[in-house]
């Protein structure tokens, strides 16, 4: 969870650096367009964002800064990438993006089948499905809790997908609650695998 808000935000602030209100963004008709460039630039970077949009661009500006770069984004990188390690190490289907050598860097080849799995089955959250008032009183650490089962695909680059499944008996859920998301993960570039998974246990479940 850590490395990945660090490098989502970084990776935000850096794509959102184009929206100077000249060739993308929105502009406070309210404001001239005769402002100097600062200020131009600054009104169109906090019209049409909301709170969380700015802490995270703001999260991502430090994490990219010279103080930060080496203690936090390089280390960031280096956990990302042994997190897709790690999924190669758990996927029968080999890593299209990496040799040989890289892949018997990371995982024994001679038993390359044994204990390895075709998809990840997983929750899409760690709680039920909230309802509108409950959104809107999450504070921003319950809204990255919520992220904790999504991050790892994320971060590794891999394919996934979340569906509804209904369960077999609503007598513990609250009678708002119909379903509850189930993510499943395939190997990178395994996208058809991933929709074929999906369209199975969404039609069985």
């Amino acid at each position: 969870m850590s490395a990945y808000y660090i490098i989502a935000p970084a990776e935000a602030s850096s794509n959102l650096a184009k929206y100077d209100g000249v060739r993308y963004g929105q502009i406070d008709s309210a404001q001239t367009t005769a402002a100097p460039h600062e200020q131009l630039f600054t009104q169109t970077r906090q019209y049409g964002f909301g709170a969380e949009v700015r802490r995270r661009i703001l999260l991502g500006a430090y994490s990219l800064s010279a103080d930060a770069i080496d203690n936090h984004f390089m280390q960031a990188q280096r956990v990302r990438r042994l997190l897709a390690n790690d999924f190669d190490r758990a996927f029968a289907l080999q890593n299209p993006l990496k040799t040989r050598h890289q892949l018997e860097s990371i995982q024994d080849f001679s038993d390359a089948d044994e204990g390895k799995v075709d998809v990840l089955i997983c929750p899409t959250a760690p709680t039920l499905p909230p309802t509108l008032d409950e959104v809107q009183k999450q504070s921003p650490l319950d809204a990255y809790a919520g992220d904790v089962f999504t991050v790892p695909a994320s971060l590794a680059g891999l394919p996934a997908i979340s569906i509804p499944v209904r369960p077999e008996s609503n007598k513990d859920l609250p009678d708002e609650v119909t379903s509850v998301g189930m993510q499943l993960i395939t190997q990178y570039g395994d996208d058809e695998a991933c929709l074929a998974y999906a369209a199975v246990l969404e039609k069985e479940l």
